[in-house]
C-alpha cells in the first residue's frame, strides 16, 4: 500500500527500475553474502506517514519524515529540498550530474521513487556550529512496513559541523525494512564529524546509503558503529573531488546471534594530493555473519594520493562467519596505497595470562575483545557518545558470553 502519490517523472522512472530488479539477491555480485530476497514476497505497507512530536532540540526522522525540533543554531537552515534548490539555482546542475556508484543498487531507485518530505540541513559559509546536532532516526510501525527516508546535508565553504545519528526501533514495533539515503556535500575548507550509532531491534532490516562528496581542503571524520539489527547493510561512498582532501572512515560492527552486518565502502580519489584512512574492526558473536567489501579507486589525475585501508576481525564464536574483500584500483603512478584484512580468534596466550591472575574465562574474553575494539571507540571525541557506545558494546559481549 502506498501512502503517497508519485508526482514526478523521475520518481515514476525510479519505481519502474526497482520493479524490474526487485530486492537484491545472492545472485548479485555486490550482495552475494547479504541477500534481501525474502522481502520480495512480503505484504508491506510503504512509507508510513506518522510522526510523533518531540519537544527536545534535535533533528528527528521518524518513519520516513524528517523535521527539526527546537531552535536551530545560528547560520544553519533546515528547509525542503525544493526550497534549497530555489535558493541555490547554480547547484541544480550539480545535483542532476551527480553520479554515485550504486553497485546494482535497486534500493536507491526504490528510495528515489517513494521518499517524501526530503529535507536539507544547510550550514552557511564560515559558520562553525559549536553545539553537536543530534539526529534521532526512529522506526515504529504497527504492520510490516518498508520505510523510505532521504536527507541532504550541505556544508558551504569554511563551515564545520558535528552530527551524531542514533538509529533505533521503538519497542512494540512490527517488522520493518528501513531504506535510508543520505547525500552529503562538504565544500572547500569545510569540516564534518559524523557518528552513526545503529542500535535497532531484532525485527529490523536497515540499509544505509551514505554518499559524501568532498571539495578541496575539506576533512570528514566518519564513524559507523553497528550494534544491533537482524540485517544491517552500510553502503558508504566517498568522492574526493578536490585537492588536499582528508577522508577518515572508521567502522565497528558487533553482530550477534542471528544477525548479519555488511559494510560496503567506496573511496573514489579523483584529484591529486589527497588522502584517505580506513579502519574497520569487527567482533562476531554467536552465529553472526559479517561482510566487509572495501574499494579504493585512484583516478589518473589523482597523483600524490595516500590511501590506506585496514579491516580486522575477531570470531568470538566457532559458529560465526566473516567474509572480506579489500580492493584497490589504481590508474596513477605516484601514489601510496595499501589494504589488508585479518580474521582470527582471541590469543590463547593472552587468555591464559589473564586466567592465571584469577580472572574468569568469560571476563578475560570480554577484556580482550574490548581492548580490540577500543582503538575505534577512542577516536570519537564526543565523550558522552564514547561512554554510551562502550557500555553498549560491553553489555552485548557479556550477554553473548552469558556473564
Amino acid at each position: 500500500m502506498l501512502y503517497t502519490e508519485l508526482t514526478s517523472s523521475a520518481q515514476k522512472e525510479a519505481l519502474e527500475r526497482f520493479k524490474a530488479k526487485g530486492f537484491p539477491t545472492n545472485k548479485w555480485e555486490e550482495w552475494k553474502y547479504a541477500s534481501l530476497k525474502s522481502w520480495n514476497e512480503k505484504d508491506l505497507d510503504w512509507t508510513p506517514a506518522t510522526l510523533n512530536e518531540n519537544l527536545s532540540a534535535s533533528l528527528q526522522t521518524q518513519n520516513g519524515n524528517t523535521r527539526f525540533h527546537g531552535a536551530l543554531p545560528a547560520g544553519v537552515e533546515f528547509i525542503s529540498f525544493d526550497a534549497f534548490i530555489a535558493a541555490n539555482p547554480v547547484l541544480a546542475a550539480t545535483w542532476e550530474q551527480r553520479l554515485p556508484i550504486l553497485d546494482q543498487n535497486s534500493l536507491y531507485d526504490l528510495n528515489t521513487a517513494l521518499s517524501v518530505n526530503m529535507q536539507v540541513l544547510w550550514v552557511k559559509a564560515g559558520v562553525s556550529v559549536d553545539q553537536v546536532i543530534t539526529h534521532d532516526y526512529i522506526l515504529s510501525v504497527a504492520k510490516a512496513s518498508a520505510i523510505q527516508s532521504r536527507l541532504i546535508v550541505y556544508l558551504e565553504a569554511d563551515a564545520s559541523l558535528t552530527l551524531i545519528e542514533r538509529a533505533f526501533t521503538m519497542e512494540g514495533s512490527a517488522e520493518v525494512l528501513s531504506n535510508f539515503v543520505q547525500e552529503i556535500y562538504v565544500s572547500e575548507k569545510a569540516n564534518l564529524t559524523y557518528v552513526k550509532e545503529q542500535d535497532l531491534a531484532q525485527n529490523t532490516t536497515h540499509i544505509d546509503h551514505t554518499f559524501i562528496t568532498q571539495l578541496s581542503n575539506s576533512q570528514v571524520d566518519l564513524f559507523t558503529f553497528s550494534l544491533n539489527a537482524a540485517y544491517l547493510r552500510n553502503n558508504l561512498h566517498f568522492y574526493s573531488d578536490g585537492e588536499n582532501v582528508v577522508s577518515n572512515l572508521n567502522g565497528l560492527y558487533v553482530p550477534g546471534e542471528d544477525q548479519l552486518m555488511d559494510s560496503h565502502t567506496v573511496v573514489d580519489h579523483r584529484k591529486p594530493n589527497s588522502e584517505s584512512h580506513e579502519l574497520y574492526k569487527g567482533v562476531l558473536l554467536g552465529n553472526a555473519t559479517g561482510v566487509f567489501n572495501g574499494k579504493i579507486f585512484v583516478r589518473p589525475d589523482a597523483q600524490k594520493t595516500n590511501a590506506f585501508q585496514s579491516c580486522k576481525n575477531v570470531l568470538a564464536s566457532t559458529r560465526a562467519t566473516m567474509n572480506t574483500k579489500p580492493q584497490l584500483e589504481i590508474w596513477a603512478d605516484d601514489v601510496k596505497c595499501s589494504h589488508g584484512t585479518t580474521t582470527g580468534q582471541l590469543n590463547e596466550e593472552a587468555l591464559f595470562y589473564l586466567r592465571s591472575r584469577g580472572i574468569s574465562l568469560a571476563n578475560a574474553r570480554t577484556l580482550l575483545l574490548l581492548a580490540f575494539v577500543q582503538e575505534v571507540i577512542d577516536r570519537v571525541t564526543h565523550e558522552e557518545t564514547k561512554l554510551r557506545l562502550t557500555d553498549k558494546i560491553i553489555s552485548k559481549i557479556q550477554t553473548s558470553l552469558a556473564i
